[in-house]
């Protein structure tokens, strides 16, 4: 199952970058809970729950911030799947260039993700997943 999860990981990144929300909501569970650590969880908020705040939530992003994910990396983590992104945006106010290299953990159930962990430290989400940095 693991080999699935990987791949809808990599499938959900591609559906961020090509805009299509429709696509990457497909692959979260109706109850999907997203969780931010770190970074600007002040400002936003620690904990979205379900599809409809789980989109609200990448259409914000999208239209304030634009941007592109790359993968550095997509690792199997016991029953969860571990992503190092590198996040590159432009500031929609100011127009300033901005990079983040981010983890995310992936937890799954009938072979959608149930549960993203979002660490704003790429190092921190390879430790809660048990992966050394």
């Amino acid at each position: 199952m693991s080999r699935e999860n990987v791949e809808l990981v990599r499938r959900g990144l591609e559906a961020f970058n090509d805009r299509d929300l429709d696509a990457l909501m497909e692959l979260y569970t109706e109850d999907v809970e997203w969780r931010l650590i770190g970074g600007f969880v002040d400002l936003m908020g620690s904990e979205l729950s379900g599809r409809d705040a789980v989109r609200g939530f990448f259409s914000d992003w999208i239209e304030n911030l634009g941007g592109r994910a790359e993968s550095e990396t997509v690792l199997e983590a016991g029953d969860r799947v571990v992503q190092v992104l590198r996040l590159t945006s432009t500031g929609g106010a100011s127009g300033a260039p901005a990079t983040q290299r981010m983890g995310q953990v992936f937890s799954f159930r009938d072979g959608r993700a149930c549960a993203v962990d979002n660490y704003w430290d790429a190092d921190e989400a390879l430790e809660a997943a048990g992966l050394s940095a």
